[in-house]
């Protein structure tokens, strides 16, 4: 009798840990597509929050969707592409993936942010996030800055990530 007992706490073991093993492999975290990070991978940096926002160069992290947390980095990513400068006369001067680009802003006493207009300067074709980056700056409607760097809202669910140069 002993070994009947013996021998169903040994199949109750196994089979509880059969049970088990997907719940505990739904715990790692979901691996991210190649150019996509975490947001909480971008480290804070408290003095972003005191930056004006006009006067200061500021880089593209990346285009952030905002119910995922997550960041796509741009391509192609180097130390002269995806630049924006607000300067104090309405004018926004900057770099996408391959052109100078220009445009006009307004800014709103509520903090609101409107980009009237961002196009290129230059006839080099956009490579790869080159188009996306334009078209986003053309529906900024709203920014802010937070440790994380300077933030455009282009749509309810997504933003772009701007830290300085």
């Amino acid at each position: 009798m002993k070994k009947v007992v013996s021998f169903k706490n040994r199949w109750m073991v196994l089979v509880g840990m059969v049970f088990l093993l997907p719940v505990l492999g739904g715990c790692r975290e979901e691996e991210l597509p190649e150019g996509e990070i975490r947001l909480s991978q971008i480290p804070d940096n408290p003095d972003y929050t005191s930056l004006p926002l006009i006067g200061t160069t500021w880089k593209l992290i990346g285009f952030v969707d905002e119910g995922r947390n997550r960041v796509k980095l741009p391509e192609p990513d180097g130390e002269s592409t995806y630049l924006l400068k607000f300067n104090g006369n309405g004018e926004i001067s900057g770099r996408t993936s391959t052109n100078s680009a220009y445009g006009r802003y307004l800014l709103g006493s509520d903090g609101l942010l409107e980009i009237l207009t961002f196009t290129n300067t230059t006839e080099l074709n956009e490579l790869f996030d080159g188009g996306y980056y334009i078209a986003s700056l053309n529906d900024v409607f709203s920014f802010a800055l937070s440790p994380k760097g300077l933030t455009l809202y282009f749509d309810s669910e997504k933003s772009m990530l701007f830290q300085p140069q």
